[in-house]
């Protein structure tokens, strides 16, 4: 090898180096707005670390409701770095978690693409911009991360037939029931297609690859008692089955919605879908594996089902594309000359410390930020004070509820859909009876009597906005741009 051979490869390094730094750029420009979520998460958090885990839910003003905190593991995280560090704290969580997910869909793609770093870069960094969005102080961070390395290790085990790595996948099981048990499911969902791609057949469209199936089949079946780790066993393994199919929750939380042509997100969804599809009929070319057929299209129903599901499809679904465009290069001439290399080694420098002082400078002040409040804290602050002493029966309204319970209230209800559903509580479907209030299916005063409510949080978008002020049996005692305070009118005596 000749000096000018060593120096370009040289060169072709540093350069790849730079770009593989790039990659994580995304982390830096992460909302730094806490989720809404966060605020039952912290206060969760805080109830582990103070008095243990909960069998009877303890935050509301509902009594004798059997509770599961299926996400124990990711409240006590986030009420950690919380305490320690502040809202800069919750970033930092997000942040590393993004940066592993990001590392890994990278590697991932490394795998199975025999080592093209043009079509991994370019496919990990398309990855990265889906999901970005969806990168906030809520669990499922945790359980894309877990989602991400099972694939690896499935992947390894094909590439290399090393059995060791597969003694991993209890621990993942173990992790993920505790992190967020209503995805725990998901795990052996995702080792569905690679089970059936261990068999020999023939389709019409691909073959089963045949790989060896006893180490693979000892790992799954490892994977369900490692799923009994956790404080609540089988009722934290069967959440999932408890807590979805319920049209109250599908129509009224926007997350848990069908995907909509008409709308950004559905349309993303939908030119993904496209794109992969062109994909998989151009470039299959005889070599289409079953498992990443399999992936892509159970991961899509998902994304076409809800809309929050579009983060599983984007780290799940999209991957495969590295294995079909594994031949892919660069076009030889243009860019693999020193030359070119070194320019394109200067452009990246300059990019990079362009990138780097833009999203520090955008972002430093919410960084230094230990707190940032929700919109409804200033009618919150007001209910602390007017109520204090006071025997109080609160309403809020669902998105509300999370922050008052961190502020120490017991509202009606909170962002927790699922448990307030029978199946889960075991003593009222609560969420269907506050969705009827809000489509008009109940009416107001029924609702109202039945609770004998002391003081009501209500914004613009609760239907008891609009019936309140005419009510007179309550007033307005707090108002801003977006709620309203009423307290209950005693007319005794």
């Amino acid at each position: 090898m000749n000096e000018t051979t060593i120096n370009k490869n040289a060169a072709d390094k540093k350069a790849a180096m730079l770009l593989f730094v790039l990659l994580f750029i995304p982390c830096l420009l992460i909302n730094t707005n806490p989720d809404n979520d966060i605020w039952f998460l912290l206060n969760s958090g805080k109830y582990v670390l103070e008095s243990g885990f909960p069998h009877i839910e303890p935050f509301t003003m509902h009594s004798g409701m059997a509770f599961v905190m299926q996400q124990w593991l990711t409240a006590v995280i986030f009420r950690l770095a919380y305490a320690a560090f502040g809202t800069a704290g919750l970033m930092m969580i997000v942040t590393a978690v993004f940066a592993c997910a990001i590392f890994a869909i990278y590697k991932l793609c490394m795998l199975i693409s025999d080592r093209n770093f043009f079509v991994s870069y370019l496919l990990t960094f398309s990855i990265s911009a889906l999901f970005s969005v969806f990168m906030v102080t809520r669990p499922y961070i945790f359980s894309v991360l877990i989602f991400l390395l099972e694939l690896y290790i499935l992947e390894d085990f094909i590439k290399t037939g090393k059995k060791g790595p597969l003694a991993l996948l209890p621990v993942l099981s173990a992790a993920q029931i505790n992190l967020q048990s209503a995805m725990w499911p998901m795990l052996f969902v995702l080792l569905i297609p690679y089970a059936i791609d261990s068999f020999h057949f023939r389709l019409r469209f691909a073959a089963g690859q045949g790989y060896p199936k006893k180490a693979l089949f000892a790992a799954a079946a490892a994977m369900l008692p490692a799923g009994l780790i956790n404080p609540y066993g089988t009722d934290a393994m069967t959440y999932l089955f408890r807590s979805y199919g319920y049209p109250e929750i599908s129509n009224y939380v926007s997350e848990m919605r069908p995907a909509d042509i008409n709308n950004a997100l559905g349309i993303l969804i939908f030119s993904v879908l496209l794109i992969m599809i062109l994909v998989y009929c151009i470039y299959r070319n005889g070599r289409t594996r079953v498992r990443y057929v399999l992936l892509t299209i159970g991961t899509a129903v998902l994304a076409l089902s809800s809309v929050r599901n579009f983060l599983v499809f984007a780290c799940c679904g999209i991957f495969p594309i590295a294995y079909y465009l594994k031949d892919a290069k660069l076009p030889e001439g243009k860019v693999k000359t020193q030359k070119n290399v070194q320019k394109l080694r200067a452009v990246l420098v300059a990019l990079l410390c362009f990138t780097l002082a833009a999203a520090l400078f955008g972002k430093y002040r919410e960084i230094e930020k230990t707190d940032i409040s929700p919109q409804e804290t200033a009618a919150i602050n007001y209910i602390l004070k007017a109520e204090a002493g006071k025997k109080l029966v609160l309403y809020t309204g669902y998105d509300e509820g999370g922050y008052a319970e961190f502020r120490g209230l017991k509202p009606y209800i909170d962002p927790r859909a699922e448990v307030f559903v029978k199946k889960n509580n075991h003593k009222d479907d609560i969420m269907k009876e506050y969705y009827d209030l809000q489509v008009g299916q109940t009416y107001y005063k029924d609702f109202l009597n039945k609770y004998g409510f002391t003081c009501l949080l209500v914004s613009k978008n609760d239907i008891l906005y609009t019936y309140l002020p005419h009510d007179a049996d309550y007033k307005t005692v707090y108002q801003d741009k977006t709620y309203r305070v009423f307290e209950k009118v005693n007319k005794t005596g």
